[in-house]
């Protein structure tokens, strides 16, 4: 079994349906279930042209990322995939997970998350490309100073609808903060460890141990990220798991592509490359048990504990 946490599959521009010839190489690849997140905040953010680091440039309209929201959830169900919505439901033909990113939709409304749990999302994360009313990002400069009180109150919303929490792109206060108020496993879906010394080893999306432990602390999962890795690809991947494999331990790492973010550099644009994931994990010495914790039990484990 092999479960991506985080992509954007089949969708890599800002409208229009999703690519049903990518989500039909998931069953070729041996991918059984993909997690896809809406983007909350896309009508909002831009890629620098110098840096190529994706930033806010304006504020957005009242409803405007609630729509995106909804545009993005729509463009998944009607592109014609298996929707998987509870635990039981992931295995055999493969299955979609439907996620947002970015709680920037919410505009003080937690009874939208009771919308978005209703429509079948399993997945939240609080923030992506711009601080919001949850809390502050790892790319930009702090405004609240961690979780915020409407953030904290959201985690607990969160927690009773039976929705994964997402912290990702959060800050390591922000994190600090969730684990106040959680009382179910987390997930930082698509990141690495701080690696000092090695080429973009302090990338501000990468994240502390403390901040991994933290993560752990709770049972949760932080998936090994390959989007800015443009020079080690794949391989560099794997070698990022085994890191997270060995500060915080087997049972709380994952797989997070984000895929396809940089595709056209890493050279995962699809799931094509997925089933050689298992194998490069093995030919680097994990066993089949281990192997099969990352490739999907551990986060399998987070989503049936939030959802018993």
């Amino acid at each position: 079994m092999l479960i991506d946490m985080h992509t954007h599959a089949g969708r890599p521009g800002r409208a229009g349906p999703l690519d049903r010839a990518v989500l039909a190489g998931m069953a070729p690849a041996g991918v059984t279930a993909a997690v896809i997140s809406a983007i909350a905040d896309m009508p909002v953010i831009r890629r620098d042209p110098v840096t190529r680091r994706l930033s806010q440039f304006r504020e957005p309209e009242p409803g405007e990322c609630l729509a995106a929201v909804d545009d993005y959830l729509a463009a998944i169900e009607q592109a014609g995939a298996r929707i998987a919505t509870e635990p039981g439901e992931i295995g055999g033909e493969p299955a979609v997970v439907m996620a947002v990113e970015g709680c920037d939709f919410l505009e003080g409304d937690l009874d939208r998350l009771d919308r978005m749990a209703e429509r079948g999302v399993r997945s939240i994360q609080l923030t992506h490309y711009r601080p919001n009313e949850t809390g502050d990002i790892q790319t930009a400069p702090p405004v609240h100073g961690g979780l915020t009180p409407f953030g904290a109150a959201a985690v607990r919303r969160m927690n009773r609808l039976g929705v994964m929490v997402d912290v990702a792109h959060c800050t390591e206060e922000v994190v600090r903060g969730v684990l106040n108020e959680t009382v179910h496993p987390i997930l930082c879906t698509h990141a690495n460890l701080v690696e000092p010394g090695h080429k973009d080893g302090n990338h501000p999306r990468y994240i502390s141990l403390d901040y991994a432990r933290m993560v752990a602390e709770t049972g949760g999962v932080v998936g090994g990220w390959i989007a800015v890795l443009y020079e080690e690809k794949l391989a560099g991947m794997i070698r990022h798991i085994l890191r997270l494999i060995d500060a915080i331990g087997i049972d709380h790492v994952g797989i997070g592509t984000d895929l396809p973010a940089g595709g056209d550099r890493h050279g995962m644009t699809d799931f094509s490359q997925h089933a050689l994931i298992p194998q490069m994990l093995r030919e680097r010495g994990l066993t089949a048990e281990e192997t099969e914790k990352v490739c999907a039990g551990n986060w399998l484990r987070v989503f049936r504990m939030v959802r018993a």
